[in-house]
């Protein structure tokens, strides 16, 4: 995942159970990415599915 422009985006906040972001943690660092990163992925993947 590349650094995006900040003039490109804005910023959000998410809360997640210890439970469930534990488990993004994981996924992520197999994934070589940040939670971050993967979680914008999960979502544009699942936009670009509609």
């Amino acid at each position: 995942m590349s650094p995006r422009e900040k003039s490109n985006s804005e910023r959000i906040n998410v809360f997640f159970s210890p439970e469930v972001l534990s488990e993004l943690k994981k996924l992520a660092a197999e994934k070589g990415t940040t939670v971050s990163g993967l979680v914008r992925m999960i979502v544009l993947e699942f936009l670009a599915k509609k």
